[in-house]
């Protein structure tokens, strides 16, 4: 498991081979043992052994000894990590899911090949280039990987639509698939704009001021910059986030490691929104460099921090890329907020009681087990009692993530479990991908577009109805009170997912914001 890398440079290690020979020069490091082990046992273990998959585990064992998130990476992690950092991958643009052994189109993404060639959510791909991907049990990765490849070249893809009656096969031209990492920006009243980010990769610096000039010409008085569920990323993104929100020459973060000096980030003069109130939504699952931003905010008193205590990474990783396309994840330093804070989660213990901890922090926000002190300063149960010091003197502590100026707990109202459950378990969404697919057409007819969708669509009753008697199919039996209490939000969900499926992002998170209780709580923060 991985939560929240922060990659920094790019470096190649020059000597490497199969067995990691080489590798490491240290007198420490014993490659004859190591070679002797292995001729042991590739040539005596009792059963046939692939030596790739076997030296691939002996890598990541190795490095997991050190720390949680220093990690070997195989081609195909690799090729992963730098997607989602690049922002783009080459494709069909295809967001799938696989029901019922089926593979449908779940969502379409805007301006890529598949839409060009008028393909739509809801339709079935039974065929990839000649070869079944429908009801055959193939691996949603496979079919993925059946869909990849080079840009500019050709795939024959043959679909299914309920209201043709009969499949039919299109070419699409394979193409470059942005994955923005601003996944919504736009003003929620007349004064307060909202960007929410989902990960910090190369793109997201520039996307975050192009959001941020937009909104400031729609009349931007006060931002409210949305981590929560961010798992970080690229620091270098982080940096210049922090660097466009804080005045000039402010601590943003140093880091520090045994073989790298103190290196001190500070804001410069001028950045677009160093000024007007700014909130900064934050969970559990924020962590790296969403811990970097919220951390700055808090140390230099810019603006409020407000949501639950953040994962708590504060170890910084180097991508060393090796010959044969793989590559090591390295922790070389930790981070430290301007009032000089690590907010790294012990590790000591090993990787497991590392991730056990976390999931005791997020059982111990349900039971209430974040305290407050005295004197109002909010810190983690069981964390660092460092007092460290904000830039008006406040007193915040380091150890275990971020936590709040403002805690605004999870919902543990027994009615909320049972729509919760209706998310989680994945009903509410085959219920949406079952209406696209019946309906999909006609609702793109009966609508101009998606503000038309978004201001005139109804979800009725009926509609209601039908998805309480999928979830009665698949064993979660209606709880009335909810129904009665959460009804707008059950609706809204509902909405809100259809027109991300028929329309865009954008139309989720228009629908569902007005619905966000964390949300409306940021909103009501003083700075």
């Amino acid at each position: 498991m991985v939560v929240g890398t922060i990659v920094g440079t790019v470096a190649t290690v020059a000597a490497y081979s199969r067995k990691i020979d080489g590798l490491f020069s240290n007198d420490g490091f014993n490659s004859q043992k190591l070679n002797a082990i292995w001729n042991i046992v590739e040539n005596r273990y009792v059963d046939r052994i692939e030596s790739d998959t076997v030296m691939d585990r002996l890598y990541a064992s190795m490095l997991n000894t050190l720390d949680p998130h220093s990690l070997y990476l195989t081609r195909k992690d690799l090729e992963r990590e730098n997607e989602a950092l690049r922002g783009n991958f080459e494709g069909v643009g295809i967001v799938l899911q696989v029901k019922n052994d089926t593979v449908c189109a779940s969502r379409i993404i805007e301006g890529g090949p598949s839409e060009r060639v008028g393909i739509m959510a809801g339709d079935r791909i039974l065929k990839v280039d000649g070869v079944c991907v429908s009801g055959v049990k193939m691996p949603s990765d496979s079919v993925v990987a059946r869909l990849r490849g080079r840009r500019k070249s050709v795939t024959e893809v043959e679909i299914m639509r309920i209201s043709e009656g009969k499949p039919r096969t299109v070419k699409i031209v394979r193409d470059m698939i942005s994955t923005p990492s601003v996944t919504y920006s736009g003003m929620i009243d007349k004064q307060t704009g909202y960007i929410r980010i989902s990960m910090f990769g190369e793109t997201t610096y520039d996307e975050f001021c192009k959001a941020t000039s937009r909104l400031k010409r729609e009349g931007m008085r006060h931002m409210v910059l949305d981590l929560r569920g961010n798992g970080g990323g690229a620091l270098s993104s982080a940096i210049g986030i922090c660097d466009e929100l804080l005045p000039g020459r402010e601590m943003i973060v140093y880091t520090q490691g045994a073989h790298q000096r103190r290196t001190e980030h500070r804001s410069s003069p001028g950045g677009l929104f160093c000024e007007g109130k700014l909130t900064v939504m934050i969970d559990e699952y924020s962590a790296s460099a969403s811990e970097i931003v919220s951390g700055a905010i808090q140390d230099n008193d810019r603006g409020k921090v407000v949501g639950r205590r953040s994962f708590g990474k504060g170890l910084v990783q180097q991508q060393f890329e090796l010959p044969d396309n793989t590559a090591i994840l390295l922790t070389i330093a930790r981070y430290y907020t301007p009032s000089g804070r690590c907010i790294q989660r012990p590790y000591s213990s090993g990787t497991d009681e590392y991730y056990a901890d976390f999931a005791r922090q997020v059982m111990d926000e349900y039971e209430s087990a974040e305290r407050e002190t005295e004197s109002g300063i909010q810190k983690a149960e069981g964390g660092d009692t460092t007092q460290y010091f904000t830039s008006k003197g406040r007193v915040v502590y380091g150890g275990g993530g971020i936590m709040p100026d403002q805690i605004i707990h999870v919902k543990t109202d027994p009615d909320i479990v049972y729509y919760n459950m209706l998310i989680n378990r994945g009903i509410m969404n085959d219920f949406t991908l079952d209406m696209v697919s019946n309906r999909g057409v006609q609702i793109k007819k009966n609508y101009k577009n998606e503000d038309d969708f978004i201001q005139r669509f109804t979800v009725d009753d009926k509609m209601l109805q039908s998805l309480f008697a999928l979830g009665e199919r698949k064993g979660l039996p209606i709880v009335h009170t909810t129904v009665r209490k959460y009804r707008e939000e059950i609706r809204s969900r509902i909405k809100a997912e259809i027109g991300e499926m028929l329309y865009s992002t954008a139309a989720f998170y228009k629908i569902t914001l007005p619905y966000d209780p964390e949300l409306e709580e940021a909103m009501k923060t003083d700075n």
